[in-house]
């Protein structure tokens, strides 16, 4: 079965919850194998990059997975867990309450008009390279030949103000903080 990522990240609502939900629909799929929190990287609250103006923060995090699915169905599922969590698709970038990106799938290049991989914005997007370096640092960019943990080093010194900051371990997965003391 392929090793695959995906990105999670959330602006709107209870941010936390819906990740959370995020997370355990795509492990509760009969094709997937994911084990939480093993296969999920540490909580970041992050700055909105691209979109309107004012938009909240970001909660982002991601997952690997095995999957007997094709890079095409799970896309298709993800987009399905999305639409369940309320996502609706406007504006570009908009604020949105979650948001599952297919980041990499196996070592396959795809470019299709549904699907993209390695995802085109990876290596541009510190909210997406830092948790994903946690669980694949070794991992070599399909199409740039560089490992994930060289891409966020690099831009961790790209002079770009800090804007990614790591609030909670991979155990965002489960419920194991008193409500008020949620990220």
């Amino acid at each position: 079965m392929p090793l695959a990522f995906v990105g999670l990240g959330s602006n709107l609502g209870d941010r936390l919850a819906t990740l959370r939900a995020a997370a355990h629909a795509i492990a509760d799929h009969p094709s997937v194998r994911v084990l939480l929190p093993r296969d999920a990287a540490a909580l970041y609250e992050t700055s909105p990059v691209g979109g309107p103006p004012g938009q909240p923060g970001f909660l982002n995090s991601a997952l690997r997975l095995e999957t007997s699915l094709s890079a095409f169905a799970l896309l298709e599922v993800a987009q399905s867990i999305e639409t369940s969590l309320g996502r609706t698709r406007g504006r570009r970038w908009e604020a949105r309450v979650i948001d599952i990106d297919l980041l990499l799938f196996g070592e396959r290049v795809v470019d299709s008009p549904m699907l993209t991989l390695p995802h085109p914005r990876l290596h541009e997007r510190r909210f997406v390279l830092e948790p994903l370096s946690e669980l694949a640092g070794d991992l070599i960019h399909p199409v740039l030949g560089i490992s994930i943990t060289t891409l966020a080093d690099t831009m961790r010194h790209a002079g770009v103000p800090d804007a990614v900051r790591r609030v909670r371990g991979p155990d965002w997965v489960h419920e194991t903080q008193p409500k008020s003391h949620r990220a």
